[in-house]
């Protein structure tokens, strides 16, 4: 029986050098072998490991209605258990996935909850209403990154010599593998390692930013408009997560970043949450709207498509 080589690193085709992992039965070698049979690639641009979407299906209920369980506060949402206390973003999406809303602080867009708290531990999201009540037609999602949200007893001193990288068998695996600095890659625990092939990786469908900083829409601090940002990414058949950054800092072509729920600021300068949201109009047609953004501040947004899907009914 003709073993089927599953580790490749070297020059695939000529002038492109790349270090790959298949699936079962598949040849990593092959240059024309489809991304769906492949585990890893060095060419794809990928933003870390996800490793979950984990979603909860809200029924909406109106104001005369009392609340059950699955509409009271607080609302847990489960994922596989990690080694660490992971790194969380919580954002809410529409029941057809074409909206998807990037806010703690939801306010109008959740009504009947107001502003959105959580607790991240290692297998569950714990979410908190303000009002204690979540009386929304939507799915409260949350994306669970590979990335501790504190780096304890999972980062060492690095004596040499340690092996801290290997591209073969560990274990039952095959793939390429990297330690954190101070942990043998042979035999340290996945919590320890910084890189795993093992691992799903989330590929970036598409990544945009205008071209140059823009001001708002919003004549006032209490100006209830939103500035529009247009784009387009590769429909793959369904709505994918998208994120947006801000970089609303006063000055033009300012590079400080800030994520939704971390700032908003108006003409005035108040500091509000960033809120916003973003809707794709039509198959790979979108637009983020951020919400009090000033006439008189300058700002711009990046945004980023996943190949994840949203959760959708």
């Amino acid at each position: 029986m003709v073993e089927i080589p599953r580790l490749f690193a070297g020059q695939l085709s000529p002038g492109d050098y790349r270090a790959r992992i298949s699936k079962p039965t598949h040849d990593a070698s092959d240059p024309n072998l489809a991304r769906e049979f492949l585990d890893f690639d060095t060419a794809w641009p990928f933003a870390g490991n996800i490793h979950a979407v984990a979603s909860r299906r809200i029924i909406g209920i109106n104001a005369s209605q009392s609340p059950g369980p699955d509409n009271s506060s607080p609302l847990q949402i489960f994922f596989p258990e990690l080694p660490y206390v992971p790194c969380v973003k919580i954002f809410l999406s529409s029941p057809s996935g074409a909206t998807i809303y990037w806010r703690e602080d939801i306010g109008s867009l959740a009504p009947g909850a107001g502003s959105l708290t959580y607790e991240a531990y290692k297998d569950r999201v714990v979410i908190y209403s303000q009002s204690g009540q979540f009386r929304f037609d939507r799915y409260l999602c949350a994306v669970v990154f590979k990335i501790p949200a504190r780096d304890l007893d999972i980062v060492g001193n690095d004596p040499h010599p340690l092996p801290r990288m290997m591209m073969g068998k560990r274990g039952s695996e095959y793939g390429l593998y990297v330690s954190r600095p101070g942990f043998n890659v042979e035999t340290c625990s996945k919590a320890q390692m910084v890189f795993s092939s093992d691992d799903d990786f989330s590929v970036i469908n598409k990544t945009f930013a205008p071209a140059s900083s823009r001001k708002g829409a919003a004549d006032s601090p209490t100006d209830n408009v939103y500035t529009d940002i247009d784009f387009t990414y590769e429909w793959k058949g369904y709505y994918p997560i998208i994120f947006f950054f801000g970089t609303f800092n006063g000055a033009q072509n300012d590079q400080i970043y800030t994520l939704p729920s971390d700032k908003e600021v108006n003409t005035y300068g108040a500091a509000y949450p960033m809120s916003g949201y973003v809707n794709t109009t039509s198959p790979g047609v979108a637009q983020a709207r951020i919400r009090r953004w000033g006439n008189a501040v300058w700002g711009n947004v990046s945004i980023i498509v996943i190949d994840r899907p949203v959760p959708t009914d």
